[in-house]
């Protein structure tokens, strides 16, 4: 059996790398390191672990058996070892944390931007990099500690992570100011008759919750227009015939040049929640942000939907 007290732990560093990128070359470049200093690192780490840990193919270095147990592991000690050295010394005033977080441009509209502006004031040199949300990739994501937390709805989120309730929302209708047939108490007649705009992040099809509503009546509207985003609403209903069914939290802001009213059936409220892996949860850096979650997302309940949006 080795001893700990004849390991080096940089080593761990590398091969948690080496296990990412799955390449010497692309390991060297993340690291800051020269290809050999890698390489003369994968032979102590062989050594050491007394297995090949990795074989060469076309495709680059693939890990053996013991090599994937290692994994989990290898990532758990090096947060551990984080979280020690970082307790004693993480200070929002002058930290300089980098927090990655996966986020839709609804989420960055209506929750990250007032978070950042938050963090800002207290903790200046802390930045954010958002990203864009991948569900199929982000379970691997957070296994790779690639992004620290996710702002979703709970169906997206990965399983086995740990959530907070951030706020909720509500879909709405909006329709350019000027819009003839688009008007508070519309019959669900009218409303389907009308020409829809609507935003899918995820699949880019014609098909969304509004539209699972409509089903269970045994109606149908017609999608004229399907857009990745929720930014080029604004855009897209001005001047148009336009109408769309969107969260209430990104409508209100443009309440001034569109009109917006209680959409004509039943329509679910939905949940904001963020989400963050188990190898993050007990980082100081981390529960310090949390923190300003919780605090924000209390504010934001303070400020509750109005009854009628009209």
């Amino acid at each position: 059996m080795t001893n700990i007290r004849n390991v080096d732990l940089n080593l761990l560093v590398v091969l948690d790398v080496l296990l990412d990128e799955r390449s010497v070359s692309r390991a060297a470049e993340r690291l800051n390191l020269s290809q050999p200093a890698v390489s003369g690192g994968l032979k102590r780490l062989r050594e050491t672990f007394e297995d090949p840990l990795f074989v060469r193919t076309r495709q680059g270095i693939r890990p053996t058996p013991q090599a994937l147990d290692l994994i989990a592991p290898v990532k758990t000690v090096l947060r551990d070892i984080d979280a020690i050295l970082s307790v004693a010394g993480f200070d929002p005033d002058d930290a300089e944390t980098v927090f990655t977080v996966a986020a839709t441009d609804y989420a960055q509209m209506t929750f990250l931007a007032p978070l950042m502006r938050e963090v800002h004031r207290t903790a200046p040199n802390i930045r954010f990099s958002v990203v864009t949300t991948d569900i199929p990739r982000m379970p691997g994501q957070f296994e790779r500690q690639e992004i620290d937390f996710a702002i979703t709805v709970p169906e997206m989120a990965p399983p086995n992570v740990h959530t907070i309730d951030l706020f909720e929302d509500r879909y709405v209708c909006a329709a350019s100011a000027g819009h003839p047939g688009a008007t508070p108490g519309m019959s669900l007649d009218a409303f389907c008759a009308l020409d829809h705009v609507l935003v899918t992040p995820s699949s880019g099809g014609f098909y969304g919750p509004t539209d699972d509503a409509l089903a269970k009546l045994g109606r149908q509207r017609r999608v004229s227009v399907s857009v990745p985003n929720f930014l080029s609403l604004p855009g897209i209903l001005a001047d148009s015939e336009f109408i769309t069914v969107a969260p209430e939290r990104i409508l209100r802001p443009f309440e001034d040049s569109l009109k917006i009213f209680p959409a004509p059936l039943p329509l679910p409220a939905f949940k904001v929640i963020a989400a963050w892996h188990e190898l993050s949860a007990r980082s100081p850096a981390h529960g310090w942000l949390r923190d300003r979650m919780i605090s924000l997302s209390a504010m934001m309940d303070a400020l509750p939907i109005t009854d009628d949006p009209d």
